[in-house]
């Protein structure tokens, strides 16, 4: 009897132990290996991605910091480049994925390969580390060492005032002890001023000086004619770039998306805003308030969470802040597309601002200086595909090619 169960025992403990492995690999089979290259697939989720995700929080979409913990690479490289497709195939999840999200559709993205799928699926597992926001550290850093140049500055000013103080003090006694009246420092002061008008060269050197000072006054003055540097109009509505750009990671291009494509950087309409804010919920009283402003623009009826019927929509009056004069030509895509420049390299730290302001002159001299320096992007850039061959013939394979090389600074390509 003993000797026939040890033997059922034995014979059934094989296939208790496959069953444990079967269930282990199927909690497991998600943790696949990622090796992308993360700062690539941080730049394609900045793009693509987090107008509508985040990685520690729910937006419009799912958070998605552990999304490769819940589906397999495979499945998320389809629902990714092509989740209708997807769905059209009859797969379960992607089907109750868009029943649980109300039938919002995500828009694919047939421009994306396996490979930038899998850099931005990296991104997600190493996005949340400690180290991702390094760029928040720099700054602070920066706000410190100007608080401590400040401190410093008052510091010498403190011992300049006490050493002055500490000289009239020293010269008083030296007259008490000869025996010639003390005087004040206004005193002191109003007999020098009175000595050197008297002296004809003193005074001539006093001319000239004050002269060259207004002189240089007035140059600055006319060359600063037109030039809008920190100019901040308020706006109607406290939009902050900041949470929105900065905080969330919108990409710029997701709301001004008209500076991929033409030459100006289309002002977004209410409605791109509402693309967000029909879903998500407002964190502050003042964040409320503003946002009302947006749906009395538009006619939403935010308890109903639907559009009032025959609303007429009243278009917001933002200020615009960056000009240029009719002489001067400039194409947004051009720059952003074709020359893969960030937006920060002319608005400056834009997701670090409340209140956007012109933060680059936007001179002649300005953009010169910027032909002069910037290098052509002519790696992994369709664009430059032609054109690359003749650069490299013309100036060899390891020249650095920089915008003026190519014409840059012709006049005819900015004044037409």
């Amino acid at each position: 009897m003993v000797s026939t169960m040890k033997n059922r025992f034995t014979a059934r403990v094989p296939h208790c132990i496959l069953t444990i492995i079967l269930v282990l690999s199927s909690f497991g089979s998600f943790a696949q290996d990622y090796s992308g290259d993360a700062a690539n697939g941080k730049s394609l989720f900045n793009s693509n991605c987090a107008s509508c995700h985040a990685l520690n929080k729910k937006m419009i979409g799912p958070a998605l910091g552990d999304v490769t913990e819940r589906r397999s690479k495979e499945w998320l490289v389809k629902w990714i480049i092509n989740n209708q497709e997807l769905r059209a195939s009859g797969d379960a999840e992607a089907k109750a994925i868009f029943e649980e999200y109300n039938g919002s559709v995500m828009p694919a993205f047939p421009n994306l390969s396996e490979t930038d799928v899998e850099d931005i699926l990296t991104y997600t597992i190493e996005g949340g580390k400690p180290d991702d926001g390094g760029g928040e550290t720099v700054s602070v850093a920066v706000e410190e060492k100007e608080a401590d140049n400040t401190v410093l500055l008052l510091v010498l000013a403190a011992v300049l005032a006490l050493l002055i103080m500490l000289l009239v003090r020293v010269k008083n006694v030296l007259k008490t002890v000869k025996g010639d009246p003390t005087s004040t420092l206004a005193e002191d002061a109003n007999v020098i001023t009175r000595t050197a008008l008297k002296n004809p060269k003193i005074v001539t050197l006093l001319t000239i000086f004050i002269a060259v000072i207004f002189f240089q006054q007035l140059y600055l003055a006319l060359m600063a004619v037109g030039i809008q540097q920190e100019y901040q109009p308020e706006q109607p509505i406290a939009f902050s770039h900041k949470i929105h750009a900065g905080e969330n990671a919108i990409d710029c291009n997701y709301c001004h998306y008209g500076a991929r494509k033409g030459k100006h950087s289309n002002i977004p309409s209410a409605g791109v805003c509402m693309n967000c804010h029909m879903y998500i919920q407002e964190g502050t009283n003042t964040g409320t308030e503003e946002i009302s402003k947006i749906y009395a623009a538009v006619g939403w009826d935010k308890e109903n969470s639907k559009y009032i019927e025959g609303y007429e929509q009243k278009p917001i009056k933002w200020v615009r802040i960056h000009n240029l004069p009719d002489l001067a030509y400039f194409n947004h895509s051009q720059h952003v597309t074709a020359g893969q420049i960030a937006c920060q390299t002319c608005h400056g730290p834009i997701q670090e601002m409340e209140e956007v302001y012109q933060y680059s002159p936007l001179t002649m001299g300005w953009c010169i200086n910027c032909h002069r320096e910037t290098q052509v992007q002519v790696e992994s850039n369709d664009y430059y595909s032609k054109m690359h061959e003749e650069l490299k013939e013309k100036y060899g394979d390891d020249a650095e090619i920089t915008v003026e090389m190519i014409g840059g600074l012709e006049c005819g390509k900015c004044h037409y």
